[in-house]
């Protein structure tokens, strides 16, 4: 991959990072409403496919700095959606 790529996915990046950190309470709700609904109509089995295709594009065109944040805050997702799943047995 050419620096000049390399340099405006890196950038892109950044920006939706800092588009995300500034999302609105009521942008949260609207993307939850359309998450969920996307969930019930679909299935869990769709939605996993969803984002196993959003981490592995992210993991592609991420510098080495970014995917290791990316893979560190998935490590702690999954270590806290399984935290939650044993609590509720």
């Amino acid at each position: 991959m050419d620096e000049d790529l390399k340099t405006s996915l890196a950038n892109n990046a950044k920006a939706w990072l800092a588009l995300s950190l500034s999302i609105s309470e009521a942008e949260k709700v609207a993307f939850n409403k359309i998450h969920d609904g996307f969930l019930d109509t679909y299935g869990a089995e769709f939605m996993v496919r969803v984002y196993r295709s959003m981490v592995e594009r992210m993991l592609r065109h991420s510098t080495n700095d970014e995917r290791d944040r990316l893979l560190d805050a998935f490590k702690q997702a999954m270590d806290h959606a399984i935290d939650e799943h044993h609590g509720a047995h």
